[in-house]
């Protein structure tokens, strides 16, 4: 499958509530002085720049050179490489993930990586979208590409599980649950939904030619707006969110 394509600057303009969104969840790591805590898909490096003023000792990985380049610019050491392929053995105290979990199709193998990045007792935080995330939007998407054969097969650069799938796959790898719950976030944008779409659905477009490719957004925006647009609120997203906090047992 096609990687994602990022872009640092039109992430900021559309994007960059999902960085606020992961404050609430940075509390959840109960940070200590000292610690050395991986930031999995660390994008632009804002909340692994919190994390560090707090006193710990922070890497930041992710696959997107334009973000990386922010957050070096933060002061994050960085690592260009995939979750899917840690490579760290009993290096961190904590992993944290905000919004990127679910562009990671193998999460049972980012699972295995993070037990084996943490060192015992270590704890793996973070937040992503459930399998009711976007569905208005999803579903959209796919009823497009059915009625457009020309446009090839539906395939979502995404993952959305159930959150009891998750979490029954976070304890199969020997972690301990602490924290889980479901979030309900409507979301209103600041911006225009096509800007928005564009930008996390590049993946998905990759395969269509230019004509296609604004066929596609124009009929998707015309088919969202009578659900996710209104004259009150303006273009409103369907997030709906995992957040957990997880920890591997300390040596006996």
């Amino acid at each position: 499958m096609a990687k994602q394509k990022w872009n640092a600057q039109n992430y900021l303009e559309f994007a960059a509530y999902i960085t606020s969104f992961g404050r609430d969840t940075l509390e959840l790591l109960a940070i200590q002085q000292g610690e050395s805590i991986l930031d999995l898909g660390c994008g632009d490096g804002t909340l692994a720049q919190e994390i560090q003023s707090r006193g710990a000792i922070v890497t930041g990985i992710d696959i997107a050179q334009d973000m990386l380049a922010l957050a070096d610019e933060k002061g994050i050491k960085t690592l260009r490489t995939s979750a899917e392929n840690l490579d760290f053995d009993g290096e961190f105290n904590a992993v944290f993930s905000n919004a990127a979990l679910n562009w990671m199709q193998d999460y049972r193998g980012v699972i295995r990586g993070v037990k084996k990045a943490l060192k015992p007792g270590g704890r793996f935080v973070g937040e992503m979208g459930s399998d009711k995330n976007c569905r208005i939007i999803r579903s959209a998407m796919e009823h497009l590409f059915a009625e457009n054969p020309e446009f090839g097969p539906y395939k979502s650069p995404w993952i959305f599980p159930p959150p009891s799938t998750y979490i029954r796959a976070l304890k199969e790898a020997g972690f301990s649950i602490i924290y889980h719950t479901e979030i309900d976030r409507r979301t209103t944008l600041e911006a225009d939904m096509k800007g928005w779409l564009e930008l996390f659905t590049d993946t998905l477009t990759q395969q269509l030619n230019e004509p296609q490719k604004k066929r596609f957004y124009r009929d998707l925006v015309k088919r969202l707006e009578p659900q996710l647009y209104s004259s009150e609120k303006g273009w409103e997203v369907d997030h709906v969110c995992m957040r957990f906090a997880a920890y591997l047992p300390p040596l006996t």
